[in-house]
């Protein structure tokens, strides 16, 4: 009974250890993963157009010239290339109300152009300001009188505005400039005494 107790235990010592030895020949998948270098995190600097620097809103601005009123409006678009330098292009229609100001009656005129701006801010959002403008000035009087023919005048002449003004944030990339400019090259049908035109514009970024 010793002898079989015996024999089965060497059994299975045998049995147990050959086992053993068959796991241990078999590779660990654990061993065989590689671990890759992580790569370095390479920061890139934003080259070329930026839509966060682009500013796009109206401008408006209005004075009074002689015995006439000045009504403008003026889409623009404009680029902060850097933070000290703006850029911008515009397009101008302007309302001349001779009209209620000197009471003729049947007059209407009207001007419309472009102009090609620029903000340099030395400080903050202070900013100096400087434009220039083409404009195409458009009069018509109608005649009360029968047989006089209507009245009608075409002028084309520009325009050196020069100003200081002011950003105020009043949003997220958006804010309403304010200043005041004046005409380097006075006529009679802008700024003809070289009076302060007030500069007011809303300029919305994307």
């Amino acid at each position: 009974m010793k002898y079989i107790l015996s024999s089965l235990l060497s059994i299975l010592l045998l049995m147990s250890v050959s086992s053993y030895a068959q796991n241990d020949d078999k590779p660990f998948a654990g061993n065989n993963e590689k671990t890759l270098p992580l790569k370095p995190t390479v920061t890139e600097n934003k080259k070329g157009f930026d839509k966060s620097k682009l500013r796009i809103g109206p401008n408006i601005n209005f004075g009074y010239s002689g015995n006439t009123l000045l009504l403008g409006l003026s889409p623009v678009v404009g680029y902060r290339v850097v933070k000290y330098f703006e850029p911008g292009i515009g397009f101008t229609y302007q309302l001349q109300d001779a009209a209620t100001v000197n009471r003729i009656p049947g007059y209407s005129s009207h001007t419309i152009g472009g102009q090609l701006y620029v903000k340099i801010y030395p400080w903050k959002e202070l900013f100096i300001y400087g434009e220039a403008q083409i404009f195409n000035f458009r009069a018509r009087e109608k005649s009360l009188v029968r047989g006089v023919k209507n009245a009608y005048q075409s002028v084309t002449y520009g325009n050196v505005l020069v100003g200081l003004g002011y950003n105020i944030k009043v949003g997220n990339n958006s804010y309403m400039s304010l200043g005041l400019m004046v005409n380097l090259i006075p006529n009679a049908l802008y700024g003809y005494r070289r009076q302060p035109l007030p500069l007011i514009g809303f300029n919305f970024g994307l």
